[in-house]
Parts: structure tokens; C-alpha cells; sequence
């Protein structure tokens, strides 16, 4: 409609991609926050009780079903087996049921098409090789009724596996390992997207390193959380345009400028 001016949108890519298609033909603005496949660095400093758990709930938060959600785990190989054994023990604690029962920490998806998605990546990432540590195909004991997904942890996984590469949008995480800093970065950034970043550790050098590193326009250290008057968006595939803050406000604005002389 030539009355729209600008157009600003959350949601998927593929819509997003549409939406700017359609707007190109009359150069429209607009302000898109998109899909993300956010890393969450683990350094080997890293209180590993404290790690696991914050790893868990950026996984879990909303069922998965969060764009900012931390689904690729990169951790030291130096201490991958301890870090898997603490987050399948504090992801197999998680209470999975009936939201409205305020005991429970993780309800179920959105619909049945999302539930079969979600499916369809777990057994995908079965068949490229990962090693499935918790959780799996189909729905948690006594909740067949619903859309329940089982929380689930692959390890094993190369960082160019579909599940490491595609938005899943739910309860799936994959492990994958490295062996230096640089490595860690790379993986991190090797991805279409760059919506959010996460690292957790003790060393105050290595943290910034790497959260500086970061192609991603949301970075958090050590779980320490947003302002909502900080800038929210991403680099690449996760939009344009940022949301939140004056730069949030600043996409609904045109500048204008005026000269003149008066005598």
C-alpha cells in the first residue's frame, strides 16, 4: 500500500526475505528482526557448575522457542566430558509439563507443525553423525498429549552438521568442541546468522577477546543481563535495523535538514 511508509517485522527469514522483496519495488524502510543460531563460548576457566547450568536454560528458556537461543554449545575439548556430564544431569532435572503448574520450568511447543520440525532436526542430526547424550525423537514419559519435546543434547557435532547450522527452535543443544581461543571464535562466527553471542569464563582478557570477536549484534558475558535501553538486532541473516533504545526509535524517524537565509 503507497500509504505505508515502513515496514517492521519479527519473525522468520523466509517472510522476512518477502517482506523486503515487497518493499524494494517502492523503497520502502524497513526494520527486520530475524532467525538466529546463537554461540555460547564455554571457556576452560569457567566455573563448570555455573556454565552448564546457564547453557541449559538458554537452550530450554520458552521451550527453544527463542531467537536469541544459545543452541550451539562450544566448549574445550580439555573438558568436554565433564561439561557433558553436568549438562545432561541438569538438563534431565528439568520439569517438563503444564505451564500453568508453577513448578514447571519448560511447557510444550507451539503447535503439531513445529513439534514434527523439531523432530525432523533431531533425527537429522542422528543420521549426520552426532551423538545423541539426552532426549531424542518423540514426546517425555506421561505427556503424550501436547506438544511436548523431549529437552535434548547431541555431542559430536560439526559445526557444519544441519542442526549446528539451521534455527531448530526448540530444546535441542549441540555440543561441538574446540581446541584455542581462535577456534572458538570461528566456529562462533561461522554461521549465516549474528543475531546473538554468548561466553562465560573468569579471565577478564579472554571474555572481552572474545565477545569483541563476535559477529552478533547481541553480546552477553557471563549471563549478566540486557537493558532494555540497549540497541537489540542482528549482523547477516538475523535482520536489519535495530530495535530497543534511541536506535530502536530512531528507525521510525527520517532526518531532515533545512537551510536558509532571512533578512
Amino acid at each position: 500500500m503507497k500509504k505505508i511508509r515502513m515496514v517492521s517485522f519479527t519473525g522468520s527469514g523466509n517472510t522476512g526475505s518477502k517482506i523486503m522483496e515487497k518493499a524494494s519495488k517502492d523503497f520502502k524502510k524497513v526494520s527486520l528482526e530475524l532467525g538466529g543460531k546463537s554461540p555460547y563460548v564455554i571457556l576452560a576457566d569457567a566455573d563448570l557448575d555455573k556454565a552448564a547450568d546457564a547453557a541449559v536454560h538458554k537452550v530450554v528458556d520458552n521451550s527453544g522457542q527463542v531467537c536469541i537461543a544459545g543452541s550451539r554449545t562450544i566448549v574445550p575439548e580439555s573438558i568436554k566430558d565433564d561439561f557433558i556430564a553436568k549438562v545432561k544431569e541438569k538438563m534431565a532435572a528439568i520439569r517438563v509439563g503444564d505451564p500453568q503448574d508453577a513448578s514447571i520450568e519448560m511447557g510444550p511447543v507451539i503447535n503439531e507443525k513445529q513439534y514434527n520440525q523439531i523432530q525432523k532436526f533431531i533425527e537429522i542430526g542422528i543420521e549426520e553423525g552426532a551423538t545423541l547424550e539426552l532426549g531424542g525423537l518423540g514426546k517425555p514419559e506421561a505427556l503424550e498429549t501436547g506438544y511436548f519435546v523431549q529437552p535434548t543434547i547431541f555431542s559430536n557435532v560439526d559445526n557444519s552438521m544441519t542442526i549446528a547450522q539451521e534455527e531448530i527452535f526448540g530444546p535441542v543443544m549441540s555440543i561441538i568442541t574446540y581446541n584455542d581461543i581462535d577456534e572458538a571464535i570461528k566456529i562462533a562466527n561461522d554461521t549465516k546468522y549474528g543475531l546473538a553471542a554468548y561466553v562465560y569464563g573468569s579471565d577478564m582478557d579472554t571474555l572481552q577477546k572474545v565477545a569483541t570477536a563476535f559477529e552478533a549484534g547481541v553480546i552477553e558475558i557471563n549471563e549478566y543481563p540486557r537493558s532494555a535501553d540497549m540497541p537489540f538486532g542482528g549482523y547477516k541473516q538475523s535482520g536489519i535495523g535495530r530495535e530497543w533504545g534511541d536506535y530502536g526509535i530512531e528507525e521510525f524517524l527520517e532526518v531532515k535538514t533545512i537551510s536558509g537565509f532571512f533578512q
